[in-house]
């Protein structure tokens, strides 16, 4: 949420009887100190060099300071010229020169292609005081936006625009609220390889959502320049085994989580191996993640939901990018066409693990591609079309490389995952403020995963899924006072399964004596069809906002053919422009995976997973550009699917059951954030989550979760000067449950030990690590970019993520984590 400060708030609104002065002083004591370089005391300017202790210092120069505007040319319509819309304004992008001058202006929300080319002309005669650093004019980019007002019948003269001063404002989210131009906000050379995290208001029916802007989240340290990797140390989520890209959001399952791009769920957002996010960065807009209580337009799945909205990078002319460190390369082109109405891009990136894997480990493979095709076109103001081509491609190839004679030797595995989306889409300006987006996606997922052991038959798992979807998602602004937003969205998936597995038993039989299993193959295919439908009503009464919704899943696979009605509420109360109150609640429902739901493999009645999810917090922002964030959270867990392997009656007689939804599940805890804004040189975070994770079945007792984690630190600080960046960030999470050896007993027929564990008895060590990273700005001819070194885990903690246990379980050692990873990189572009 972005809120400009007033003065007057802090020293004449009182909040629940205690004076808004008395809370000022108490948190400039506990964060302005802690974090405001520089600051010798509250109220106090530290004496200026050279000046003697004891005299006034002189006032402190802002570091940084955006452009005004000192004049801009009218524009009239020409006469006899086409009516406007009541609300018709021309939003700009330009960029000023140090010398206050426009030297360029891009249109962003057009109106018509006359009105267009005046409002142009008229820009490129604008001028401004121009933005300055440390009281130097640099050049900036900042959004402006021409309200256009029609002209009065004749023959009155034509009245000019409203005051450009006035129309000059900040771009704001689609349906939010626009504000002034904000510091933060404004754009120039330098900062476009600069880093900004922005806790952004949340649109009408989110509990909470934290929006990273991803050209700007590429110096995070411990990310490789990965924007998307941010996530990962944000409240709310808990730390994945090897920094596997999966996310444990607020104790629930990592399936439990969904990634979306541009609206159409896909299987996951990052490569094997900590590897990157599966699409460029550059093409990534803008990232909302919701911890919880994600919005009715979204659905299936418990937890939070983590949403990418992709656009290519703005240019006027070519451009291409190559960015090359010593695991991958990626390369992106840029091309707009038809006088920049439209525009191309590609983008490719490529491993090569599997080229220096070898120099280290034997008999271990590791590599992924991945690949996009974007293209845009804007047919007039109110329409623009986009069709956008990616896909993925992974595969781990181990053979029997680990375990150095503490775990099994010889064992091969082969895992593999691709995927390819094509969406579709149309974005629709209508009158009246009212916005319509019409979408459609086909897609295609691979699987493979293969298992072979010594005197076994090897396993082999080979599934194909086959998607179609359409979604429709409108916007009606009534009045201020009253919004709609409603939608539909239809997802029909063919699964293909092809597997050899182990031969259970026959009904009524016992194994005999050194039973080896036979592996039979398995081949069936399932259809599972999902539709929705969603409204979520907007009410604004003064500083409320009430978001009520209902979102209604009809799902069917097996023999399930039912509607799920998702309840949810939100309600904000703006007590004063500094401090916000926030509460919500609200129903969500997600559907069993495929292999669970076969009657091969599961159970073909089996209940989707629900989740009744509530929330309480406050969002305070302060001085020195820093805001806090803090949320207490409920989420209650039930129809949970468990393995189980019983015989059953049935009308065609007794079959074995495999799932049963009878687990419950519950978590709970504290989110606090802590930032101060990027401010032309320092930024900075620290997140902090308290929670407890458990489950039950039945009438049992409450067991914490396997990946329960009660305390998670995340901590990220970064300072830039004359073109060098340094950062550092600091992670801490204590260690999930482990089970607990008891003991062993020996299986003569088997010949091997069988171990008894109590089962979550203890857990792993204290997970920490500290990253670092480096980055050098540097500009040679017509290329720009940055150079870097990045480093993961510096001083290389041996962190334990799980026990190997010798054969006969009488020595064991730690699974080691991931050790000191250093890369180093360079990213240049050429226009």
């Amino acid at each position: 949420m972005r809120v400009h400060l007033r003065a007057s708030a802090w020293s004449d609104a009182t909040v629940f009887g205690i004076s808004m002065p008395v809370w000022r002083w108490a948190w400039l004591l506990a964060f302005v100190l802690a974090t405001a370089p520089g600051s010798a005391a509250l109220g106090q300017d530290a004496p200026a060099e050279g000046a003697e202790e004891g005299e006034p210092a002189p006032p402190t120069r802002p570091a940084l300071t955006p452009p005004s505007l000192i004049e801009a040319p009218p524009v009239s319509l020409p006469e006899g010229a086409e009516p406007l819309p009541e609300d018709a304004a021309v939003e700009l992008q330009i960029t000023i020169a140090p010398d206050g001058t426009v030297s360029e202006a891009q249109i962003l929300t057009p109106v018509r292609d006359d009105v267009d080319a005046l409002v142009l002309e008229a820009a490129q005669g604008m001028r401004f005081e121009p933005a300055t650093r440390d009281g130097e004019p640099i050049p900036a980019r900042v959004r402006f936006r021409y309200r256009i007002t029609p002209p009065p019948p004749p023959p009155a003269p034509e009245e000019p625009l409203e005051s450009a001063a006035e129309a000059m404002e900040a771009e704001a989210p689609l349906g939010g609220e626009p504000t002034g131009l904000d510091v933060s906000e404004m754009e120039t050379d330098v900062e476009e390889l600069g880093v900004t995290a922005v806790t952004e208001r949340p649109e009408p029916g989110a509990a909470e959502r934290i929006t990273l802007s991803a050209e700007e989240l590429t110096t995070v340290p411990g990310t490789f320049g990965e924007p998307l990797r941010v996530v990962a140390t944000l409240p709310g989520v808990a730390r994945s085994p090897f920094g596997l890209g999966f996310f444990l959001v607020r104790g629930a399952a990592f399936n439990n989580t969904g990634f979306f791009v541009d609206g159409f769920p896909v299987p996951l957002l990052y490569h094997l191996g900590a590897g990157p996010a599966v699409i460029s960065s550059r093409l990534v807009s803008e990232l909302n993640f919701y911890p919880g209580g994600y919005p009715a337009m979204f659905g299936r799945f418990s937890a939070g939901v983590i949403a990418v909205e992709t656009e290519a990078p703005e240019v006027r002319s070519p451009r291409g990018e190559l960015e090359i460190d010593i695991f991958r390369a990626s390369l992106l082109a840029v091309i707009p066409f038809d006088e920049n109405r439209g525009s191309i891009a590609v983008a490719f990136r490529r491993s090569y693990y599997d080229l220096l894997l070898p120099l280290v480990v034997d008999g271990l493979d590791i590599n992924y591609t991945d690949y996009q095709v974007r293209t845009s076109y804007r047919v007039d103001s109110r329409m623009e079309l986009s069709l956008f081509v990616f896909g993925s491609d992974d595969v781990l190839d181990q053979s029997g490389s680990f375990g150095g004679g503490m775990a099994s030797e010889g064992v091969q595995t082969r895992l593999g995952y691709d995927f390819q989306r094509i969406i579709g889409r149309i974005d629709l300006r209508l009158p009246e403020r009212v916005r319509v987006r019409l979408s459609g996606m086909l897609g295609r997922d691979g699987n493979t995963f293969t298992n072979a052991s010594p005197g076994t038959d090897g396993l082999r798992f080979a599934l194909q899924n086959s998607y179609a979807a359409f979604r429709l998602d409108a916007q009606i602004p009534w009045i201020d006072e009253l919004e709609t937003r409603v939608g539909f969205d239809i997802n029909a998936t063919l699964f293909d399964v092809e597997a050899s597995a182990f031969t259970p038993i026959g009904l009524g039989q016992y194994p005999t004596p050194l039973f080896t299993p036979q592996a039979t193959p398995v081949d069936l295919t399932v259809v599972r069809a999902l539709a929705a439908f969603y409204i979520d009503q907007i009410i604004r009464l003064g500083p409320v906002e009430i978001s009520a919704a209902g979102r209604f899943d009809y799902m069917r696979y097996g023999t399930v053919s039912e509607v799920f009605p998702d309840p949810r509420l939100v309600v904000r109360w703006q007590v004063v422009p500094e401090l916000k109150l926030k509460a919500a609640t609200g129903l969500f429902t997600q559907p069993p995976s495929v292999f669970q739901i076969t009657r091969q493999t599961g159970s073909t009645d089996l209940a989707p997973n629900r989740a009744w999810q509530s929330s309480a917090g406050l969002e305070l922002m302060l001085p020195e550009r820093i805001e806090v964030h803090t949320t207490g959270f409920y989420s209650q867990m039930f129809d949970i699917s468990r393995q189980v392997n019983r015989v059953i009656d049935t009308p065609e007689g007794p079959r074995r059951q495999f799932f049963v939804a009878d687990g419950e599940g519950r978590s709970y805890g504290l989110e606090l954030l802590v930032r101060r804004k990027v401010d032309r040189g320092l930024y900075g975070w620290l997140s902090y989550t308290l929670s407890r994770s458990e489950r039950r079945t039945g009438a049992g007792t409450w067991e914490p979760f396997v990946f329960d984690q009660t305390h998670i630190l995340n901590f990220a600080l970064s300072y830039s000067v004359d073109g060098w960046r340094f950062g550092a960030a600091f992670q801490l999470a204590t260690g999930r449950p482990s089970d607990t050896l008891v003991g062993t007993i020996y299986d003569a027929d088997e010949d091997e030990f069988d171990p008894s564990f109590r089962t979550l008895g203890g857990r792993l060590d204290t997970f920490t690590r500290l990253d670092l990273r480096i980055d050098r700005d540097f500009e040679v001819g017509p290329i720009r970019g940055s150079v870097y070194l990045d480093v993961q885990n510096v001083y290389n903690a041996t962190n334990n993520e799980g026990v190997l246990y010798q054969h006969d379980y009488l020595r064991t050692a730690n699974l080691p984590g991931l050790p000191i990873i250093p890369a180093i990189g360079v990213r240049g572009i050429i226009e």
